[in-house]
């Protein structure tokens, strides 16, 4: 397995001329194939549907994965004089579309009985050739497409299981899981309080408060030798997933909505302000680099 999730960067393409009578050979910039793997953990260990995780979080409860899907747009490698160079994203029509990656670690195994058997764990595309010493994106789906409609923005866009509805958009994240104390423990991540759709409209928003969209900054990232990892474990460090802390009636986990006393410990491990409690990129844990 881990010769798949071995980063590649394919040599830059072979030169074309521009032959005429009189003229002077005129050639393209190089550019170079980027795929960067994404390992997905809890904890030490490879995260996997079917297996059963210890010690996670406060209580140090067991958790049984039922779901773990992540969307990421607006991709950047880094120079070494620190100029963001965005990566083109290959259109795939399955986990890659309009710069928008899905990064699926869920297939049909143990409880991941939602989304499909297939698995995504790279983001792939293309970059001018060149060293880079870091990696920049965002967690969720872009402003311009969170709110239109997920049956005609084409795939991996077109899962109704990771949209909330017209006015919030889709669920940036789902993670799902069993634990001791919990059938079903819910960490979805989307955009909150926001708006209905502007006059005349009958889709949309007119914006939203809480757009919750976490940016990482991996410094020192070598896209010819690291990965991205995310950490379910490290997310969860903070949160009790044995008890649903904000009472009855309300949504077991976090769903990003405010006054859930259950998001605050998973946003600050996002580096996300949350209900008062500032932004504090500092505290971010979910996503490194190895």
């Amino acid at each position: 397995m881990r010769s798949l999730l071995r980063p590649r960067l394919l040599l830059p393409l072979a030169l074309v001329g521009a032959l005429g009578c009189g003229k002077k050979d005129i050639d393209p910039p190089f550019t170079m194939a980027v795929d960067i793997p994404v390992a997905a953990r809890v904890g030490n260990e490879a995260f996997a549907c079917g297996k059963t995780y210890t010690n996670v979080g406060t209580t140090g409860t067991t958790y049984e994965p039922m779901d773990f899907r992540v969307y990421v747009h607006d991709v950047r490698l880094v120079t070494r004089d620190g100029e963001e160079v965005p990566v083109t994203l290959t259109e795939d029509g399955t986990w890659q579309h309009s710069g928008v990656v899905l990064l699926d670690f869920a297939n049909k195994d143990g409880l991941c009985t939602q989304g499909t058997a297939g698995m995504n764990a790279s983001i792939k595309g293309a970059a001018p050739e060149g060293t880079y010493t870091g990696l920049r994106f965002k967690l969720g789906v872009p402003e311009e497409l969170n709110h239109g409609d997920p049956t005609t923005l084409g795939e991996p866009l077109g899962d109704m299981g990771l949209h909330w509805n017209w006015q919030s958009g889709f669920l940036f994240t789902r993670i799902e899981g069993r634990t001791q104390g919990l059938p079903q423990h819910v960490m979805h991540l989307g955009s909150t309080s926001c708006a209905p759709p502007p006059a005349g409209q009958t889709q949309g928003t007119a914006g939203c408060e809480n757009n919750n969209r976490p940016e990482f900054r991996l410094d020192g990232f070598d896209v010819t030798k690291n990965k991205v990892v995310m950490d379910l474990g490290a997310l969860f460090a903070g949160s009790n997933l044995d008890q649903n802390l904000s009472g009855p009636n309300t949504a077991v986990g976090c769903m990003s909505f405010p006054n859930d006393v259950d998001c605050a410990p998973i946003f600050e491990r996002l580096g996300l302000p949350y209900d008062g409690q500032a932004a504090n990129p500092a505290a971010q844990a979910f996503i490194r680099a190895e």
